[in-house]
Parts: structure tokens; sequence; C-alpha cells
């Protein structure tokens, strides 16, 4: 096979799967997601390794568990001191393996905690934090900087790796898009310029000012926040247009696999909290559409499946071999047969969990409570996890406990990770890497 296949990762922050077309959402954010899923291999049920940022794009890159990359918890918030864990420098990663192999490689992200410093900017030749200190707004996708890059590597194999915080509140896209799904809505809570500017000078971010609302919110305001997420999700859709448009017109679209997927999901008061802080499956199911020339038939495929699992997935398509211990597996398989997965999430503060094709538990380690509560959902039955049935079923908590046990730490032969602090203030958050010969326009 011709390895000289172009790979582009595009992963979305903070895109809950149900709220695309394709995977069932009533609302139309996603007719450029949508066409393309339809000529790909759509996973309709892949689980990301954690709800947090770093921890779980981390994964992504590494094909590990959290705990054996080392990126186990998110940097403080902009203008705080933020401490993180940087990633184990002894951990191999997607960009760096593709890179040893004669690709170019390219990043264009939004920062935070997707900072350089943790580990993400081991491999790429480029990778780009989005600058904010030019006054840029959170989210808003370097499209003119993308298509230079793509032009300029067009007659060259290529990883190209594409990140925004879009979809993450505080919503702040072009009016446009704050705007499609309601028009009306004049509450209390109307996310504005002007109210995100007086909570960051009062050392809040948006979701902090609701949750200390959420005992007064009612049915609309609630219907608000996940129209002007809507919005936003639209305007992702327009940049996955654009994008495709851009690889079309370069003929580069049949030599170029498409990987398109998000790190968590977002959480409206589903269980009880705006965010994204604990581990049900709003916010752990995410999406993966899979658009290579090597499968030119569009499939659906409804078997568990990970993010760890894209890592190998990608040298499978381009036949290159690794020799290092992962927790992920190749996807091609599970074309074939049920490989009868599991899957773990995980992050400092939050607990884990781990979960199968019925049942998922969730060892309670975010919650405040004086007694520990564990809880176990028959998600076959009860996919929203409202009903926990772990006092009733012991035997089986304790079997999920062992199968977490496993699947962490017993089924591949992985080291614990030399795990390095850094901490980062909003100086070093705004800075990023540019090359001179990058353009604008």
């Amino acid at each position: 096979m011709d390895q000289n296949y172009n790979v582009i990762l595009v992963g979305i922050d903070t895109l809950r799967a149900d709220h695309l077309g394709i995977y069932g959402y009533e609302r139309n954010t996603s007719p450029a997601i949508d066409a393309l899923a339809r000529e790909s291999v759509i996973f309709q049920n892949c689980f990301s390794q954690a709800s947090t940022t770093a921890p779980s794009f981390m994964s992504i890159m590494t094909s590990r568990y959290p705990t054996y990359h080392g990126v186990t918890s998110v940097i403080g918030g902009v203008g705080r001191n933020g401490r993180v864990y940087a990633m184990d420098e002894k951990v191999p990663t997607l960009a760096q393996i593709l890179k040893q192999n004669g690709y170019s490689t390219g990043a264009f992200t939004d920062g935070g905690n997707l900072y350089d410093k943790l580990g993400f900017g081991k491999g790429f030749d480029f990778y780009s934090m989005n600058l904010r200190a030019e006054g840029k707004k959170v989210g808003l996708i370097q499209e003119n900087d993308i298509f230079y890059w793509l032009q300029e590597h067009r007659e060259k194999k290529f990883f190209l790796f594409l990140h925004t915080f879009a979809p993450h509140e505080p919503w702040l896209m072009p009016r446009p898009y704050l705007d499609l799904f309601d028009k009306e809505y004049k509450g209390k809570i109307a996310v504005t310029p002007e109210l995100v500017k007086n909570l960051r000078l009062r050392g809040l971010f948006p979701r902090e000012y609701l949750l200390q609302k959420a005992d007064s919110l009612g049915r609309e305001d609630i219907d608000y926040l996940k129209a002007i997420y809507d919005g936003s999700i639209v305007y992702v859709d327009n940049f996955m247009k654009n994008l495709l448009l851009c690889i079309k017109n370069l003929r580069i679209d049949e030599r170029t696999i498409i990987i398109f997927t998000a790190d968590h999901g977002e959480e409206f008061f589903d269980h009880g909290m705006l965010s994204h802080r604990q581990l049900y499956n709003e916010l752990l199911h995410v999406p993966l559409i899979l658009k290579t020339p090597t499968l030119p038939e569009p499939a659906v495929i409804n078997r568990l499946v990970r993010s760890i699992d894209i890592f190998p997935t990608i040298f499978n398509l381009l036949q290159i071999k690794i020799d290092i211990p992962i927790h992920g597996v190749s996807l091609l398989k599970t074309l074939e047969k049920d490989l009868e997965l599991s899957t773990v999430a995980e992050s400092e503060g939050q607990g884990y969990s781990i979960q199968n094709k019925q049942y998922k538990y969730i060892y309670p380690r975010y919650k405040s409570y004086k007694v520990r509560v564990d809880e176990l959902y028959d998600i076959k039955i009860d996919p929203g996890e409202k009903n926990n049935i772990a006092l009733d079923n012991l035997d089986l908590v304790e079997k999920m406990l062992s199968n977490y046990n496993d699947e962490l730490h017993h089924r591949v032969n992985l080291k614990h990770p030399m795990q390095k602090v850094i901490y980062l203030d909003q100086f070093t958050l705004s800075q990023t890497y540019r090359p001179k010969n990058l353009k604008h326009g």
C-alpha cells in the first residue's frame, strides 16, 4: 500500500456526540459533518478517557490512559497560577512517531490545556497555540493560517492536528452563531461579552457564575444555554465545510485520512451540573468519524470503542509498525467483530469509571460525600444513568472493580510515568509559536 497518505486529526473541545445530526440530534447543527460521516466509518459508541481536556487529548496522542501518560489534571484558568502535570518525556506520541517516519507535522490549537510544554508540542515541526495576546476571542478558528499550511505542505506527506475551544463556555461566537437557535431570550443569564468581562474582573468563569444561580435556573434558561452551545457547533461545522473544500481544491482529498472526534462533551444539568466535571456519558460519549481512502465503503459501527484506539488505527492504516506498549487497539479489527472492549475514564480529583457494553461503574472520588456512594448503571436499559443499582448488585460492583484493575494496570506491560509539575501564569498561556514563513490571509 502507498504509505504517502496524509493524516488530519480534528479534535473539537467539549463536543458531545448527541448534539450532532449524524448521532440523532433534532437541530440542524452539523450538515457538513453529517455529510462527511455518510462517506465515512461512523463509530456510534466511542468513549473518551477523561471528561477534561488535557488528560483526554493526551490519551488520544499516546494511546494510554491518563495514569500512564502522566497528564492527570488540567491547568488553572487564565489569570491564575495553574499547577499541572506534564507528560513523561519518555512516552512516545503520535506526532513524534509520524515525524520519525518522514511526515511533516503541524498543529493549530487554542492553547490553554493543550499547552505545548505539557507535552503536546512533542513531535510537531510547527505548533500554534492561537495568540490570545492579540485580542482574539477564545475559540475562533485560525482558518487562514490552517489553509495556508495545507497549501504549503500539499506536495509532502503530513500529519495535521486541529483543535478549537469553540463549543466550550463562554460560547462567545460571532453574533450570527450566538443567536441562531434562540434570538428572543432576554433572561437573567444572557451570555454577552460584557458579562464575561465583568466576571473575569471578579475572578469568575461563566460556568461558576451560572452554577451559583443553578437553583434558580428554569427550563428556558437551560434551553438558552443549549441554544448558544448549538450555535457554536454550527460555527465548527462551517469550518469543517471550508476545510473539506480546501482539501478538495488542493487535490489531496484522495490521499488524506480524516479523523473527526472530541475530547469530551458538556453537561447541561443532566446530572446536576453545568460544565464537564463528572464521569457520566453526556461527557464521555464523543463523536468519532473516520474517512479514509483505504476503506472506501461507508459503515456504521455500534460496538464500544475508545479514544485511545485512534492512535493504533492511524498506524494500521499507514502500515507503520509500532513496537511500544499501548492500551488501545486498531479500530479496523472492530469492522469485522466485537472485541468486547472495556473503557476507563479518569482524572485527578474526579475519580474514575469503567464501562463495558452493558454496565457502567463510577467510583465517586469527585463528590463530597461523607459516606462513599458507588454508582453502577445498566446502560442497556438505563442509558441516561439515572437508576443507581450498586447496592443491589455488590458482586457486580466487585467484578467491575476487578475489570478496572485489569484494564488499567494488568492488560499491557506499562510502567508508571515520571510526572513533572509545572506552573503556568497568564503570560505563558498567551505565548505561541509561529514560523516566519507562515503568512496570513
